[in-house]
């Protein structure tokens, strides 16, 4: 398989797809809940010590649901949190500066920084049920090419004649390019479009972690200046909070996870034959392309005088469609490529209702983009087997 994706590039499999979903769920909840617990607590800090052990019980509920929606791994993130809220608790001194510095630098931001990235977690896992639907559709048109494969087959053994060898012939060279072309869907989007998708999902929770751990972290850092006394606490936590690795998390989720042996096998459909029915004998029915110690045609395209196929003007046009989806491709691409430039300038600039905005339109170029390079996969499958048939053809010409 292809080598993007990085840590999740082996749950690929559709048995993973509702735990990546909780996955990714679960963090954003704890982007919500790390951004109103900073909030609240920049309001409690002007109170009475008693609001903050107040504060800090009932947000220990709240992780405690978050616990067991959560998968049962390790997790530095959740970690530091936790050590965040045990610091809270230990700390009954608060000044105005401090709730201040929660409230304007950390919670609003928290939640704004992360918007766009929730809109792109939602995309993705939209763009994977819809790649799965185009998949199944592909598959469903193989099974029924195979079908009439077999009937054309079946319909030429009982009553042989000029045209139902041309039916059969013609139903043969159907079902051999819908064949290559669903593999060739298959392997694109199993060695290419997939391992993005799931690439994307581990940029977004690095994203999230880092987001999360950084407002951890200036929590933390503005409590230890303005707390001299409690400073040693709170550099330990941020010291933590610097040694949140979102590789490591991850590689925690990921060996908490019973991956199946064959979840890296790409999916390949077989070439399937029409097959005479038990104990029949074979009765040759005058068909030129066969001899008489097989009745049944090869994975591949068949030139015969009774085929209705014409090899050089498919090719040429396959070959036209290939190129006009490459111009496609390079398009949506280039624009993909301008968006995303935008929208981390946006970013920068803490534009974030631009950022939320521009990644509506690269997640649809991104689905595009994709969907044009699996369909080219599968006009480049079907112009290789018609070019191999057109250099037959040319070589029995000359």
């Amino acid at each position: 398989m292809s080598s993007s994706g990085g840590l999740l590039k082996d749950l690929g499999h559709p048995g993973f797809n509702e735990t990546l979903k909780s996955h990714n769920t679960v963090t954003f909840k704890l982007v919500k809940t790390v951004s109103d617990f900073t909030e609240t607590l920049a309001q409690l800090y002007e109170q009475h010590a008693e609001a903050l052990q107040l504060l800090v019980s009932n947000y220990r509920k709240r992780n405690g649901e978050l616990r067991k929606e959560r998968p049962a791994c390790q997790s530095n993130l959740f970690f530091a949190w936790e050590t965040f809220m045990q610091e809270i608790e230990a700390d009954s001194q608060a000044t105005i500066d401090v709730a201040s510095a929660l409230s304007r630098q950390i919670a609003r931001p928290l939640l704004e920084r992360s918007f766009y990235r929730k809109v792109q977690s939602r995309k993705v896992f939209t763009h994977r049920e819809s790649f799965d639907t185009i998949i199944s559709k592909t598959e469903d048109k193989l099974s029924k090419c195979r079908i009439d494969y077999k009937d054309a087959y079946i319909a030429h053994r009982q009553n042989p004649t000029q045209q139902t060898l041309t039916q059969y012939i013609d139903s043969h060279n159907a079902y051999v390019q819908q064949l290559h072309a669903t593999n060739a869907m298959l392997n694109e989007y199993h060695c290419e479009t997939l391992p993005q998708l799931m690439q994307e999902l581990e940029e977004i929770y690095s994203d999230l972690c880092n987001i999360v751990s950084e407002a951890v972290l200036q929590t933390a850092e503005s409590i230890s200046v303005k707390a001299l006394e409690q400073s040693k606490r709170y550099d330990n936590l941020a010291n933590q909070c610097k040694n949140v690795s979102p590789s490591q998390d991850l590689g925690y989720f990921v060996r908490s996870l019973p991956v199946p042996a064959n979840s890296q096998q790409i999916p390949k459909k077989p070439f399937a034959p029409p097959q005479p029915e038990e104990g029949e004998d074979f009765v040759d029915y005058g068909i030129n392309i066969l001899d008489s110690s097989a009745s049944l045609l090869k994975n591949e395209l068949i030139v015969d005088s009774g085929a209705s196929i014409q090899v050089r003007p498919s090719l040429e046009a396959l070959k036209r469609e290939s190129q006009e989806l490459e111009i496609q491709i390079k398009q949506l691409q280039d624009s993909v490529d301008a968006l995303v430039r935008s929208q981390i300038k946006g970013v920068e600039n803490q534009l974030y209702n631009k950022a939320n905005e521009i990644q509506e339109d690269i997640s649809m170029k991104k689905f595009d983009l994709r969907a044009k390079q699996v369909h080219l996969a599968a006009v480049r499958a079907q112009v290789r087997r018609t070019n191999i048939l057109n250099k037959l053809v040319t070589e029995k010409i000359h």
